[in-house]
Parts: structure tokens; C-alpha cells; sequence
């Protein structure tokens, strides 16, 4: 399946698990969705009438100027999303992740940590934290920054916004199981998801561009979490399917090639 479909998979099958899921991402979407409320009423009673003003005092255009403030409207309520995302993502981003792993029926990828000194592991989860919170959350942010003027050109402004942001996107879903579960070091991760960027970008762009849409953005920051699960899931399934399994045994070579399996090879301690 191409990997840009996986964050419409994510959200299909979070819709479809309330069981395994639903109650995973309450605590997380609550908070999300009261600091939303806050960000879009603050947005809208203080920075858009700001902006329309100080346009207008600059000789604009009236309506250029409000489609103007309103466009920055909309990704000031985005940033302000991703910097308290950044401080939630770090509790519940580990656990909605394993449990999709866990809903598709491959609890035991992550039964590899068992062995592992809880003191590694949490420095793992350390490393991966840090790097979400702090570097690739800022560079998404930056990224919101030095494209905002694409979003004035209608479809083709955004989409070239969303594909500009889409790698790092992609990478920060991935760096729980690679980091915490597989044992890579961030360089080692960096290198894979490098060698398959457009794997990265094309899953990256779709979830990004989910995250920009006001109010439904604060849903699908998760289930881009549980899309990010799948993809690695069937990356997983079609590595261990029984054709391959059979072509392995046979000594004829698998048509699945490593570029195309993300994360699932080498698995460093």
C-alpha cells in the first residue's frame, strides 16, 4: 500500500477500534481540543482584528487584508497547536502507538524491549522525546513560518507547503519505534529514513496537511500516530508473509527490497 494512504488508514482504523483505542486517546484529545478552543477564540478575538488593522494602516487592499490575516490566522492556531502537541506527544504518543501495534496483532515487535534494562529504555525514550519535543516540532513550525506565503496560492501553494514538511513529519512518527524499540541511534535513523524520503515525504505530506485543517487538526495529530503504526505494521506483514517466507526457503529473491521495508531491518541493541 503507498505509504500516503496510511494516515487515511490511521484515521479509518481509530474510528473502527473504539475498544483498543478510543479510551487511549481521550485524555490526550480532551486536552488538545480545550487548548484548541483557546488558541482559535484567542486567534480570532485578538490577533485577526490585529492584523486586519495593521494591514489596513499599511494602505492594503480590505479584502486582500482579511484574506491575508485570516490565512495567518489559521497557521498561528497551528503553531500554538504544535508547541502544546510538543508537550503532550511525549506521554501519550509511546502508548497510542504500541496499542495500535497491539490492535493489528503484533504485540510481540514490541516484547524485543523486554530484555532491555529499564535504565536504556528510558534513555532511549529520552533521546526520542527530546528530538520530537524540541528539534523536529520546531522544525515543522519553522517550515509553517518560511511557507506561509505559499498558502496565499490556492491547492497548489499548500500542497507544495505540505510537501516541503513532509519528511520531517513522517520521521517524528517514526522515531518511537526506531529509537526506542529497535535500539537505532538518531544517526542511524536519520541515514534510513534519508534513503527512503519519498516513502517519508509522500506519508509526511498527507499527515501534515491533516494537521493544518482548524479544529479537526487537534484529531488528527493522533490518528496520524496510529497511521504511522500501520504503516510500519504492514511493512512488517508483507516482510514476513508466507510467499516471502517461501522464496526465503527456496533461495529465490524476494520482489520486497530493504528500501522498501522501513525500519524493519538491523535491529541494534
Amino acid at each position: 500500500m503507498p505509504s500516503f494512504l496510511f494516515p487515511l488508514k490511521g484515521l479509518y482504523f481509530f474510528l473502527t477500534h473504539p475498544k483498543e483505542l478510543w479510551l487511549k486517546t481521550l485524555g490526550p484529545v480532551f486536552l488538545t481540543l480545550v487548548f484548541s478552543v483557546f488558541s482559535i477564540g484567542f486567534s480570532i478575538k485578538v490577533l485577526l482584528p490585529t492584523q486586519v488593522e495593521k494591514l489596513l494602516e499599511w494602505h492594503w487592499p480590505h479584502w486582500m487584508s482579511w484574506f491575508v490575516s485570516v490565512i495567518s490566522v489559521v497557521l498561528e492556531s497551528a503553531i500554538l497547536n504544535l508547541l502544546f502537541f510538543a508537550f503532550l506527544v511525549g506521554f501519550f504518543q509511546d502508548m497510542i502507538f504500541d496499542a495500535t501495534i497491539k490492535a493489528k496483532g503484533l504485540g510481540h515487535l514490541l516484547d524485543d524491549t523486554d530484555d532491555i534494562p529499564k535504565l536504556v529504555l528510558w534513555w532511549r525514550g529520552l533521546r526520542s522525546s527530546l528530538l520530537v519535543n524540541w528539534v523536529l516540532i520546531m522544525v515543522k513550525i519553522l517550515l509553517i513560518v518560511v511557507t506561509a506565503p505559499l498558502q496565499l496560492v490556492p491547492i497548489a501553494g499548500t500542497a507544495l507547503a505540505c510537501y516541503i514538511s513532509g519528511w520531517p513529519t513522517a520521521w517524528s512518527q517514526h522515531l518511537h519505534y526506531d529509537m526506542e524499540i529497535k535500539g537505532l541511534k538518531v544517526g542511524e535513523s536519520y541515514k534510513y529514513a534519508a534513503k527512503n524520503k519519498w516513502h517519508y515525504i509522500s506519508f509526511g505530506s498527507l499527515a501534515f496537511g491533516l494537521e493544518l485543517i482548524p479544529v479537526f487538526n487537534i484529531f488528527f495529530m493522533w490518528t496520524n500516530i496510529v497511521g504511522a503504526a500501520l504503516w510500519i505494521a504492514d511493512e512488517y506483514e508483507n516482510e514476513h508473509s508466507p510467499q516471502k517466507s517461501k522464496d526465503i526457503s527456496s533461495g529465490e529473491p524476494s520482489s520486497s527490497t530493504d528500501e522498501n521495508t522501513p525500519l524493519l531491518s538491523g535491529d541494534n541493541a
